[in-house]
């Protein structure tokens, strides 16, 4: 799983590095963001050798989603490039880090906290560089422009939450048991992978969004509205 999450990091990067070259995003953005690609390809390879020693089966790799997401936002680059640098980067690797910083508390597999902690540090690094981009980016946007972002980050934070919180809350409603045992390898408790993605949105990027220049709360509260409309 981890390891196909990061394959999908991988191919999002590498569209906003070309997004942000198409749309004369000046240096050294593009650059960070093959740099972060580069990151997301080494964790995918990681992920997949450590599986393969503990005994995972052979991931597989659907690109379907990120085409599909791809395939959704606008053929301007500008517009794709503001879009992906703030849900795909800054909102996501946020909760990432999180969600990372978690599951690397509760591991005691010496291999698995390795990597973990290895990844943590780099989604760290990543979530800076959505953040510091959009602070860069912000001036140039006109009021409509910052409106069309208001609207893709409600209807983001609607998206990360289907990705992150749905799995989990449907596995509790299914009553089924968590062994322990899969924390030791860092697997997240699906009652507190719900935690700690409600904890990242509500504390980190809800006022991270607000300092932007957005209004945070309100993408949060409308984020099915405008998913619906979107």
């Amino acid at each position: 799983m981890r390891a196909a999450q990061e394959l999908r990091s991988a191919r999002i990067f590498r569209a906003l590095a070309r997004a942000a070259r198409a749309s004369a995003t000046p240096e050294p953005w593009p650059a960070r963001f093959a740099d972060a690609m580069r990151d997301e390809i080494r964790h995918a390879r990681l992920c997949t050798a450590i599986g393969a020693r503990l005994g995972a089966t052979k991931p597989r790799h659907d690109a379907s989603p990120v085409r599909a997401r791809l395939a959704g936002l606008q053929d301007d680059p500008w517009s794709r490039t503001l879009a992906l640098l703030l849900v795909e980067v800054a909102v996501g690797e946020t909760i990432s880090l999180c969600l990372f910083r978690t599951g690397r508390k509760a591991s005691i597999e010496p291999l698995s906290r390795a990597v973990l902690g290895l990844i943590t540090t780099d989604e760290a690094r990543h979530a800076r560089l959505g953040w510091t981009g959009l602070d860069a980016l912000w001036p140039r946007l006109t009021e409509a422009q910052r409106a069309d972002a208001q609207r893709e980050a409600a209807r983001g934070l609607a998206s990360c939450e289907q990705q992150n919180a749905r799995p989990a809350m449907a596995w509790l409603q299914q009553k089924r048991a968590f062994d322990p045992a899969y924390a030791a390898l860092g697997v997240i408790d699906p009652a507190v992978r719900i935690e700690t993605f409600y904890w990242a949105v509500e504390r980190l990027v809800v006022p991270r969004l607000t300092r932007l220049g957005l209004d945070g709360a309100r993408a949060w509260a409308d984020r099915y509205r405008e998913r619906a409309t979107g």
